[in-house]
């Protein structure tokens, strides 16, 4: 059954209590004469008596007094209805500013549609805000958790040249420039998961040739990949898309760094595919792949593998490519075919509007 609205249900109630205290009136007037006129008589005004006599003012005042009782009865009921949804939702804002971000509001019966959509709107701010205070919690102790050991690494390092117990050679200050440089990148990965998570990701988009943006970022990593035991080929398909060159870049390097760090050094593969309606950036190399548990949830932030050495990455670098596609409008993904992991960057090559 469809609910009423609140102004519906209010001239309902209001139509239909005014109409039952006239029928009731009537009613019960009209057998009070009828009972008058055949047992007493005697007590009836004359016929030319301008006002009623005693026992017919006695008669319109039970009249009266049992009509108000009657539409008091089915007023309070009522309102008591249309209060109900007011109490629980105030009862529920007391729980919630007293800590308590678990507590919602419930109805017990049906309620007019102005209220009960408040009360489902209500609860679905509850809803984000507790959920908005336990990834704060979750995110402040994965956080600490990162940052702990390049700080560690850095803080050790610092006071040994201090105490002159390590020498400035340019190996350690290599490895301190790593270690900075790692937690320096921790934190841009941060501050983009968050944006994006909030919304406010913005994008200087503009029209690229795409197959022309990946060669140039290819060219770049080559010598690091090289170094890695990697190689790289490239089947870039030409096209023109609009999209934010330095977010795409900082993607497909975030996917090429991931292979770097836990794939077997293979020939990494670059591919580009270009439709009428969207394009495909494509990073392949093989293996070892992801478990299923691990693929399902792997673009999560702070998602590894339980195999997985901690120091070899924040956890959020897949995060950011999703991120970074789905502000784009399109979406990432990742599959294993022939002994291949294909991770997968789908957009459309014009923004919707």
């Amino acid at each position: 059954m469809k609910a009423q609205s609140l102004s519906q249900r209010l001239n309902w109630t209001i139509v239909g209590m005014t109409l039952a205290t006239l029928v009731f009136s009537l009613t019960f007037v009209m057998a009070a004469y009828s009972l008058l006129f055949q047992f007493a008589p005697k007590l009836l005004s004359a016929e030319d008596a301008i006002l009623p006599g005693p026992v017919e003012w006695g008669i319109y005042s039970v009249c009266i007094v049992l009509g108000g009782i009657a539409a008091s009865v089915v007023a309070t009921r009522v309102a008591r209805r249309m209060v109900e949804p007011l109490e629980a939702l105030a009862e529920a804002a007391r729980e919630i500013a007293g800590g308590d971000l678990s507590a919602r509001a419930v109805l017990s019966a049906p309620a007019p549609t102005e209220a009960s959509q408040m009360i489902a709107d209500f609860n679905a701010m509850a809803d984000r805000l507790e959920k908005a205070v336990d990834d704060i919690v979750t995110w402040n102790s994965l956080i600490a958790h990162e940052l702990r050991t390049p700080v560690t690494i850095l803080k050790g390092r610092l006071q040994g040249l201090a105490e002159g117990v390590f020498q400035p050679e340019p190996t350690l200050l290599r490895s301190l420039h790593h270690q900075a440089d790692a937690l320096a990148r921790l934190v841009e990965d941060l501050r983009v998961v968050s944006l994006l998570d909030s919304g406010r990701l913005q994008l200087r988009s503009v029209e690229i040739d795409l197959a022309a943006e990946i060669e140039g970022l290819a060219r770049l990593v080559e010598r690091d990949l090289a170094k890695a035991g990697f190689g790289l080929r490239m089947t870039l398909a030409s096209g023109r898309c609009v999209a934010d060159p330095v977010r795409l870049r900082q993607a497909v390097l975030a996917l090429v760094d991931n292979a770097v760090k836990y794939a077997a050094p293979c020939v990494l593969e670059i591919v580009t595919r270009v439709s009428e309606a969207e394009v495909e950036i494509s990073v392949i190399d093989r293996g070892p792949g992801m478990p299923d548990s691990l693929a399902r949830r792997a673009f999560e932030p702070f998602r590894r593998g339980e195999d997985v050495d901690v120091k070899s990455g924040s956890g959020l670098g897949l995060a950011v490519v999703r991120g970074i596609a789905e502000a784009h409008g399109g979406q990432v993904s990742y599959a294993w075919r022939d002994g291949l992991s294909v991770f997968a960057i789908t957009m459309p090559r014009r923004p919707s509007t």
